[in-house]
């Protein structure tokens, strides 16, 4: 209902290559693709390896990494359930922020960890940078496999920076001038009520949210809310200094909505849309010239339980492809940042 499938994802997605170097005794170094601006893999080659010490003991090897490549995979580390993931994410001492301002259904699990998403599991998430719409978001992003679907279900990954480039001079010039503007019209009717959104029913609270956050916003009787802003769509990273593609401006436009689904609800009832920053549309074409530099830097790769997949948010984008059976993937947002 929401989002189209990534035509094509999986078999143009990039694979765990056999290369592997030694790191340290008990944990490797494979890559994805050599060459490739995509996360490194770090396989525990023994039991009992604690990964929150083992992170914590080779923070500045981490951090190169994740400037890097964007992210790290850590498998057979034995972080495969709730309590373990959540002592893991503690022992990071990272400020975790709990999810509001939401745009997709999510459970709490433990404190301020959440199962991914309840999104209908025969349709895709298209490719998204977590929270960038909003005031404030997570600089990290961390995801836990518990259960791996029985068909699908992974977690594809895109580097902002190759997204970025994959733009033409001239989309991504206006991008850079204009900015986008965010619409989301707040219901029961269809997508998120603005009590889930904002996690009150509180109306003067979420008025207080939206002047705080520079939102526009009405009240169009008593259960619906019209919120509107403008942000940047292109940000510079804070720590390497290089321009990313960190918005929303693909997963929330019209143009990425089922079509029998816009034509029934016409421009002005949709959950949600983008525009340029003035107010102009962005075409159809603009949105599948984005779509396509999101596809060319796509990497997907197959959970396995235990997988921990830790993400820079603003150098790696991430979406969610349909799945079959039970799929348990939880999450943590770390480390707020703002505007």
């Amino acid at each position: 209902m929401r989002t189209r499938e990534l035509k094509g994802a999986l078999s143009k997605a990039k694979t765990v290559s056999a290369h592997m170097v030694s790191l340290l005794e008990d944990v490797v170094q494979e890559s994805f693709l050599p060459g490739t601006a995509a996360p490194v893999v770090l396989t525990c080659t023994i039991p009992g390896v604690d990964l929150g010490g083992w992170m914590q003991e080779n923070k500045p090897l981490v951090g190169r990494y994740l400037n890097q490549y964007g992210g790290i995979l850590f498998r057979n580390f034995g972080v495969s359930t709730v309590p373990r993931f959540k002592q893991f994410v503690d022992q990071l001492e990272l400020n975790a922020l709990e999810y509001k301002m939401r745009s997709s259904p999510r459970h709490e699990v433990g404190d301020k960890i959440y199962h991914t998403t309840t999104h209908p599991a025969d349709q895709t998430i298209n490719m998204h940078s977590e929270s960038s719409y909003a005031s404030s978001w997570p600089m990290r992003v961390i995801f836990c496999c518990v259960t791996p679907a029985a068909e699908q279900g992974e977690t594809p990954i895109a580097d902002t920076r190759q997204v970025l480039a994959g733009l033409s001079p001239a989309l991504r010039q206006k991008f850079e001038q204009l900015g986008v503007m965010y619409t989301r019209n707040l219901s029961q009717k269809l997508g998120l009520p603005w009590q889930e959104v904002f996690q009150t029913a509180d109306k003067a609270e979420v008025e207080e949210i939206c002047r705080q956050s520079d939102m526009e916003f009405a009240w169009q009787g008593e259960e619906k809310l019209v919120t509107r802003w403008r942000k940047k769509a292109i940000y510079t990273h804070p720590e390497t200094g290089e321009q990313t593609w960190f918005n929303h401006a693909f997963f929330f436009n019209k143009y990425t909505l089922d079509e029998d689904l816009l034509s029934i609800l016409g421009q002005d009832n949709l959950p949600f849309d983008t525009c340029f920053g003035d107010g102009s549309e962005i075409s159809r074409a603009e949105v599948e010239e984005i779509g396509q530099a999101y596809q060319n830097a796509l990497i997907v790769f197959p959970w396995e339980k235990g997988d921990v997949l830790f993400l820079d948010n603003m150098l790696m984008a991430h979406g969610r492809m349909p799945f079959k059976g039970e799929r348990q993937i939880l999450v943590s947002l770390l480390e707020p940042m703002e505007d």
